[in-house]
């Protein structure tokens, strides 16, 4: 069981403006509320009291993302920039309601195209995603959080993201009840409040830190 952690500010190790990218795997289409797509706003505003901030949240259901391991599976394919965007990101979070237990099928796909930028470190030695610190977002009904954030995390540190500690912020509503009252609820939960801040400032203090000291190769 979370127990709220209070929020402490902490001096930073830099102040330079950040780039965020948030990947919203939300099934619903823009401009549905999206309760997955709320709480990462609020993410990326507590991120912008500690520094400035540069963010763009994408919703995936909204891109053309054909199933495959490539880096371009057609010439339809969004996916190669969205690639763009991330190495161009300092910070990227990932961000998915649970369906049944698990991430959605959105999440998992974005998860499958970046085995090309996987495929890419194995044979260059050198990731992309290295100096990129990655925060999840997960929203849902009755259970599924914990498990659906470990695999997530499972993930990113294997393709080289960095992961603050406390790296997620999370709600899930109550067995039994209607989805459709889910976001009131959560808009009144402390704990996934205060979860919102500190995952911000998780986030802008390692990325200020690796790009003050960032893990370079050696020629």
């Amino acid at each position: 069981m979370y127990k709220t952690k209070p929020h402490i500010e902490c001096t930073m190790p830099g102040n330079a403006k950040l780039r965020v990218t948030a990947l919203n795997a939300s099934l619903k289409h823009a401009p549905d509320v999206s309760n997955t797509e709320e709480l990462t706003q609020l993410v990326i505003q507590n991120m912008g009291s500690s520094c400035e901030v540069a963010s763009e949240t994408i919703r995936l259901s909204d891109q053309r993302l054909p199933v495959g391991l490539g880096f371009r599976e057609s010439p339809e394919d969004d996916w190669p920039g969205l690639v763009d965007r991330i190495k161009a990101s300092d910070v990227v979070l990932f961000t998915t309601p649970v369906w049944w237990g698990g991430r959605s099928s959105l999440m998992q796909r974005v998860i499958e195209r970046l085995d090309a930028l996987d495929e890419e470190y194995h044979a260059s030695g050198r990731s992309a995603l290295y100096n990129k610190v990655a925060g999840l977002v997960i929203t849902g009904s009755e259970d599924g959080a914990l498990h659906t954030m470990g695999t997530i995390m499972m993930v990113l540190t294997w393709m080289g993201f960095t992961l603050p500690p406390e790296c997620c912020a999370y709600w899930v509503g109550e067995v039994g009840f209607p989805p459709s009252e889910d976001r009131a609820k959560r808009l009144k939960n402390p704990a996934t409040a205060a979860m919102a801040k500190n995952l911000a400032r998780n986030l802008v203090y390692y990325a200020q830190l690796l790009k003050k000291h960032p893990l370079e190769y050696k020629r």
